[in-house]
């Protein structure tokens, strides 16, 4: 007997959807995508507990007649083409004809739909691909598609859906994505009944950008429209002095479609060329616009990847039309702060000295030696280069970065009371920020492990938050910087454990409470830093494995010079 059979309709339903629907965000992709094709300009997100229970998408486009509603439901029905070639000149979001079966193959579902100018609507009632009921019914033009136990037959699959917070940052970075991409529909999400993100039918992307980043952050912005030989793009580049640790705030997308391509993303960053650090990554839109026949959009059902057919030219564009723009505005910073005196704990049997016996022309200063614990004695002899502190060492030199060991005691000193809860200082002024729904969602979820950490944040509006408190190691950093920062951590961890994501924190926050190369120390601050730096369990690297210092014996530095 062959073992070799026909699967269910049911069961390739199934398997179909989980091509398309992958998460709850998966169906709030394609239902925004159907209203946007819909001529929306109008479009709510409702969703409770992170998708998981139910989701609801209403909008005020041409809406559908009953039999057009039932045929959408139909795997492969589609109104956006007729053939293959229909692809290459493709001004639709959806085009597949999967995105409506596939959700209502794996979920309850009810839609209300009435055409422009109708007396009635349509409702029809789907559950796990099989159609319950269709009537006549009363409701506002456009469509509402409400989709509620998301999986509820495919249990195996449901298991692997994540958290609330995790779920629903991922509804709010879909919204957010389509909310930047047009500026002239209007957005809005909540989630269990709270309203956590609005952008207005303005037209503007500078307008949207400040609804979603917020008004200190639009004004950095840069908005920028190009045109080359084969592509025209425009959007927003952020000044370099809104950098972020991820690349998770450059948002491409190519004829208004979304698309995560690391081809584009690595052409904006190499925009910026130099203008970035190491590591840092500009907050950025573009919209590229460019023939249907120069693209793959076939690529993925989810449709979200696509592919090029003269990549390195597109690249190339890019990257030009990002290092232009730059270059053509002011990217002049904010003044740089003054020296700075780092705070260590002085051994009590030694008062501070004046700093009057630095010469300044060789920058070198009688200091006594220095009693370090696991270090041999040193004696500070000078900075170089505001980076380096050069010591006198028994067997010769040292050279040591003043950010790598600033790093290391201030990471030990925080991992000692990583079991409680770390000081926190409160801020003589309060500092109110507005945050994209995303990260609204990603600190709410870690609000508890901020506060340990010696964050005192408080909700203040729909996705504002009021800063109050700072750990004291932070110093005097300024709160909406270092939350942003903070922010984009967390999400870089979204899944990790938290004891994983207690322990980078603490590194985070260890190297961002450090003085930096670059910054101007005191002698009297070089040499209390070595003391501490000696009093460390290991005072050779810092957190991350970058040496503190580095040796020379005076045997080295003779046979440099050829005396041996």
């Amino acid at each position: 007997m062959t073992e070799i059979r026909i699967l269910s309709t049911e069961t390739v339903n199934q398997i179909s959807a989980g091509e398309v629907i992958e998460r709850p965000a998966s169906v709030v992709k394609e239902l925004i995508e159907n209203s946007l094709d819909a001529g929306a300009d109008e479009i709510a997100v409702e969703v409770g507990d992170g998708g998981k229970r139910y989701m609801v998408v209403r909008d005020n486009g041409k809406g559908m007649d009953g039999d057009e509603v039932e045929l959408a439901f139909e795997k492969h029905a589609t109104s956006k083409i007729r053939t293959i070639d229909d692809l290459d000149d493709l001004r639709t979001l959806g085009f597949r004809g999967e995105g409506l079966s596939s959700i209502a193959a794996v979920a309850r579902v009810r839609v209300t739909t009435k055409p422009r100018g109708a007396t009635e609507g349509t409702e029809l009632i789907i559950h796990g691909g099989e159609k319950k009921s269709s009537k006549a019914t009363g409701c506002p033009e456009g469509t509402t598609v409400e989709v509620e136990d998301l999986f509820y037959n495919t249990p195996a699959r449901r298991k692997y859906l994540k958290k609330t917070g995790t779920e629903f940052a991922h509804i709010s970075e879909v919204v957010t994505r389509y909310a930047l991409a047009y500026p002239g529909t209007q957005f809005t999400l909540f989630h269990n009944d709270n309203e956590l993100l609005f952008t207005p039918k303005t037209g503007s992307l500078e307008e949207n950008v400040k609804h979603v980043y917020g008004a200190d952050i639009a004004r950095k912005m840069i908005m920028t429209e190009t045109s080359d030989d084969l592509i025209s793009m425009k959007g927003a580049l952020g000044k370099p002095e809104v950098s972020r640790s991820t690349r998770d705030h450059i948002y491409t997308f190519v004829n208004n479609r979304y698309v995560s391509n690391s081809l584009l993303r690595d052409a904006v960053v190499e925009g910026y060329g130099t203008l970035l650090p190491k590591n840092r990554y500009p907050i950025a839109v573009l919209n590229i616009r460019i023939p249907g026949n120069e693209i793959d959009v076939n690529v993925h059902p989810t449709k979200i990847k696509i592919r090029f057919v003269k990549g390195d030219t597109v690249k190339e564009e890019v990257s030009r039309g990002v290092r232009y723009a730059l270059l053509g505005d002011d990217l002049a910073p904010s003044p740089r702060t003054p020296p700075r005196e780092i705070v260590v704990e002085r051994p009590d049997h030694r008062e501070a000295s004046s700093d009057t016996t630095r010469q300044q022309r060789l920058g070198i200063t009688e200091e006594e030696d220095i009693p370090l614990s696991k270090l041999s004695l040193m004696r500070v002899i000078g900075i170089l280069d505001d980076s380096y502190i050069i010591a006198e060492t028994p067997e010769g030199m040292a050279l040591i970065d003043q950010h790598a060991a600033h790093e290391r005691i201030n990471y030990e000193r925080i991992s000692k009371v990583r079991e409680h809860r770390i000081e926190s200082q409160r801020l003589v002024s309060p500092v109110n920020m507005e945050l994209r729904a995303k990260e609204a969602a990603i600190l709410r979820a870690n609000e508890a492990l901020l506060k340990t950490l010696g964050f005192e944040i408080e909700p203040f509006g729909r996705t504002t938050f009021r800063i109050t408190g700072l750990p004291v190691v932070l110093g005097e950093l300024q709160g909406r910087e270092i939350i942003t920062s903070v922010l984009d951590e967390l999400m870089a961890m979204k899944g990790s454990s938290l004891e994983h994501r207690r322990e980078e924190m603490i590194r985070y926050m260890a190297c961002h409470s450090s003085v930096t190369a670059g910054e101007m120390l005191s002698v009297n601050s070089a040499r209390d830093l070595l003391v501490e730096l000696g009093k460390t369990e290991n005072p050779y690297t810092c957190p991350h494995g970058r040496p503190t210092m580095i040796k020379f014996s005076k045997k080295e530095m003779d046979r440099w010079f050829k005396r041996t």
